[in-house]
């Protein structure tokens, strides 16, 4: 017996277009997420998530972006959390810790945001979105 909650579309290139779509509508609205994430295949949606959730929060964006763009790697924000020199706020560290999770779930374990702000919440759900490849069914607002 089939979950039907599991079951992908039957018109699965209707699918990737649709993702495509939203990649490309992601990447136009912001030049941080398109220089980001081109550096991955837009199948490869643990990078995907994680670029979208990094490049979402300015302050861990500003001081880790340019190298993870350098290196197209995360490997900078793994390092960072392992850091005990900057003051990372708690959003700041859930953000950085759920950018790994997108990228290695077996390996970064993350708890619920809770205290992530609205704009942050709204950028977690389309993330975990990204990461399966699928297109998100809410509306997206450009702040």
């Amino acid at each position: 017996m089939s979950n039907q909650w599991n079951n992908l579309s039957n018109d699965l290139p209707a699918e990737r277009r649709k993702f495509a779509l939203l990649l490309a509508q992601l990447r136009s609205a912001e030049p941080r997420f398109a220089e980001a994430s081109i550096l991955q295949p837009d199948e490869v949606g643990g990078w995907q998530a994680a670029v979208y959730l990094l490049t979402g929060c300015g302050p861990v964006w500003e001081a880790l972006g340019s190298v993870v763009v350098a290196q197209a790697s995360l490997e900078p924000v793994r390092e960072e959390l392992n850091v005990a020199g900057h003051a990372w706020t708690e959003t700041q560290r859930t953000v950085m810790e759920w950018a790994l999770h997108f990228w290695s779930p077996d390996q970064f374990m993350a708890g619920y945001p809770a205290n992530f702000q609205s704009l942050l919440f709204t950028r977690w759900i389309v993330a975990a979105h990204l990461r399966k490849g699928v297109v998100p069914m809410i509306r997206l607002e450009r702040h």
